[in-house]
């Protein structure tokens, strides 16, 4: 059935072998993050084999769903109405506040559990952690931490990339280290894990660069798309061809390149213009913007070129190509977010293959 998403076994298998064995051959722990693919069941039937050491997830739903021996990290800081989720159904998370921790520690002794803390620490991307420069609130933290009964200090972490674009390089790196150095020096502890590696670090795993004081990496883009997230960067050592989205044509017409009429704003309120090709050959496919965007797919047919799209349909341009009927499918690579799109949406299908 079509839309769908398929993953392909063999390829994801390989890619994430691959990047295991880029980090432990310098003994560090490779966390698989699977939020791309919201933990879907029979892919995690394929990773759970895997030599990868952690899964993350951003949410606490599909970490609680898992069947595992691994460790189970919540990538998110976490919310105060999921704080019983969170001791229930992972061993570790991103914390960064003082309510949240103490909440964690309520609910840890409530049932019995021991929780890890990785100490989020915001190194100029802006998004989550304590701001670096802020020993204050950091020795807060890390002190609370450590003075309960029921919560383990694992270490300090950091996210780059995601919100201000900002680079994995070795002053931040030298940075995060700074910060683990001095919550050690003053509480006389030694932290397990420095967490600074994501798929934006990859160039630096490459050229082994990365401190090996670093020796803790959060992947997803660079396993599951074989692309680092910085500047769209293919990673050739890795398959790019593990997801594979498919849609079939439900129409096929000859008509003009430009609408006929008063124009004004399409279903999202757009004004978009468009020029003037005379007739075009026009092919509409069984999904839209609801499913995903299609500024996330690339056609493995480069003759294709998408026009535009609806919550519903998307449009192509077939460039008088006369190959293609009513009924066939189309093949595209995709982008990140395409991947989290589409398995969020419960009308594309999904199989490993």
């Amino acid at each position: 059935m079509y839309p769908c998403v398929e993953c392909n076994k063999e390829k994801l298998l390989q890619n994430i072998e691959t990047l295991s064995r880029m980090m432990h051959a310098d003994g560090k722990i490779m966390c698989a993050v699977i939020k791309g693919f919201c933990a879907d069941d029979s892919v995690m039937e394929v990773l759970e084999e895997s030599s990868c050491d952690w899964f993350g997830d951003s949410r606490i739903e599909d970490l609680a769903k898992l069947k595992t021996k691994k460790t189970r990290f919540l990538i998110r800081l976490a919310q105060q109405c999921e704080i019983k989720n969170v001791v229930a159904s992972s061993e570790v998370s991103f914390e960064s506040e003082m309510k949240t921790i103490s909440l964690l520690q309520e609910e840890a002794r409530r049932q019995k559990k021991n929780h890890g803390i990785i100490l989020a620490i915001d190194m100029g991307d802006l998004r989550e952690g304590i701001f670096y420069k802020n020993f204050a609130e950091i020795d807060e933290a890390a002190e609370a931490i450590l003075g309960s009964s029921n919560l383990t200090l694992l270490g300090v972490g950091t996210n780059l990339g995601c919100f201000g674009g900002v680079m994995t390089d070795s002053e931040n790196m030298q940075g995060l280290i700074d910060v683990a150095t001095h919550i050690e020096q003053k509480f006389s502890v030694k932290l397990p894990y420095i967490s600074g590696m994501t798929t934006a670090a990859m160039e630096m795993i490459e050229d082994n660069t990365m401190p090996l004081e670093v020796n803790h990496g959060r992947f997803g883009e660079a396993w599951l798309l074989g692309y680092d997230s910085v500047d769209n960067r293919r990673l050739s050592y890795l398959h790019d061809d593990a997801f594979l989205f498919k849609a079939q044509i439900i129409e096929i017409k000859n008509k003009p390149s430009q609408p006929i009429g008063t124009v004004g704003g399409n279903a999202y309120g757009e004004h978009v213009e468009y020029k003037n090709e005379g007739l075009m050959r026009r092919a509409l496919l069984a999904f839209g913007t609801q499913d995903v965007k299609y500024e996330y797919l690339t056609p493995l047919d480069k003759n294709i070129e998408f026009i535009g799209a609806s919550s519903d349909h998307t449009i192509i341009n077939l460039h008088d190509s006369e190959e293609y009927e009513v009924g066939d499918v189309l093949t595209f690579r995709l982008k990140y977010h395409a991947l989290l799109h589409l398995y969020t949406s419960k009308y594309v299908k999904k199989y490993v293959v």
